[in-house]
């Protein structure tokens, strides 16, 4: 009996056995309004609009560093005690010197010229002299006003932004001893790939996020492209100023998205594009069968992803149940659509 049976079997056509085929979800593909994000990674720093650098017109000894960077001070606060050098002493004493000989010069020549041994020309030139010399004197004693006071003070309110001296520095004329910011104003530098570049524009919205998240995003605006590449970093920079804010410390890692365009675009869910060897793909249901489309997919928002190239508007894309497909496949569609 059992070998009758296998007999009737073997005599059936292939086309009497059962299909395999694959349950599916499917979603017609569809024009939708998108926006198109870029992503990015960068630091946040003082902005430099309203910042001083200080530094002393002569050349100082610090004595003391009174302050660290990141420190807010009060205008008038001390921020570096400070010291003449020997040889601001050396040009003082020259200065006084030169003075009292000019002066002295003057005096003999008046009283040369009053017994007719010198002319009003030679006394003209010794006064001009003497107008020199006290001239000098006056510009060292300004220079040195600061070192005779004996502290570098804060010209306002703010936030020290870096110290470049330590104690014991014997620092030059017109060196920076530190940099201080307003503390109102920041300003983010984003890294962002060179090939993306061109998709950025001055006045593009960016929502800014400390890397450990937590906080809101802070809003802000593309203000500045830089046109190179960063040597260090391989990539080019974007600045967007931010007022100041808590979640934002200067020194701080971020993450921001960048608003670089938005458009109606042809769609799918994103769960319904597949890669092989680099290259996109995804099902689409024709005539209850499966069908390969190598497409090219543009950005992604909430769920859904743009395509550029391989479908139409009501293709009937398999959005689930796609990963186990393959070309030519019989579907079963979820709900016996």
């Amino acid at each position: 009996m059992a070998a009758l049976l296998l007999l009737g079997l073997a005599g059936l056509p292939v086309t009497a056995m059962a299909e395999v085929s694959a349950l599916v979800r499917i979603t017609p593909a569809r024009v939708m309004a998108m926006t198109s994000h870029l992503h990015a990674y960068g630091t946040v720093e003082f902005s430099p609009e309203g910042g001083q650098t200080l530094s002393l017109e002569a050349e100082s000894l610090v004595s003391q560093v009174l302050v660290a960077a990141g420190q807010r001070v009060q205008k008038g606060e001390p921020l570096l005690r400070v010291t003449p050098t020997i040889n601001d002493r050396l040009q003082m004493d020259q200065a006084r010197i030169a003075v009292r000989f000019a002066e002295e010069d003057l005096q003999r020549l008046k009283g040369l010229r009053d017994r007719q041994l010198a002319t009003n020309a030679e006394v003209q030139a010794a006064a001009q002299n003497l107008a020199r010399a006290k001239a000098n004197l006056r510009d060292i004693g300004a220079r040195l006003h600061t070192l005779q006071s004996g502290a570098l003070r804060a010209p306002m309110n703010g936030v020290v932004e870096s110290v470049a001296v330590h104690q014991g520095d014997l620092v030059p004329a017109g060196q920076p001893l530190l940099r201080l910011s307003k503390g109102d104003q920041l300003r983010v530098l984003l890294g962002v790939e060179p090939e993306d570049v061109t998709r950025v524009h001055r006045g593009d919205v960016v929502q800014i996020q400390p890397v450990y998240g937590g906080t809101s995003p802070v809003a802000g605006r593309v203000t500045q492209i830089y046109w190179q590449v960063d040597p260090k970093t391989r990539l080019a920079q974007v600045v967007v100023p931010v007022p100041a804010n808590p979640a934002l410390l200067p020194g701080g890692m971020v993450h921001a998205r960048i608003l670089v365009g938005q458009g109606q675009d042809l769609a799918i869910p994103d769960s319904a594009v597949l890669q092989s060897q680099g290259r996109s793909y995804c099902f689409v249901a024709v005539h209850g069968r499966a069908q390969r489309r190598w497409i090219k997919t543009g950005w992604q928002e909430k769920g859904w992803i743009a395509v550029k190239k391989g479908l139409q508007a009501g293709d009937q894309v398999v959005s689930l149940g796609n990963y186990e497909l393959h070309d030519g496949m019989a579907l079963r569609v979820e709900g016996g659509q």
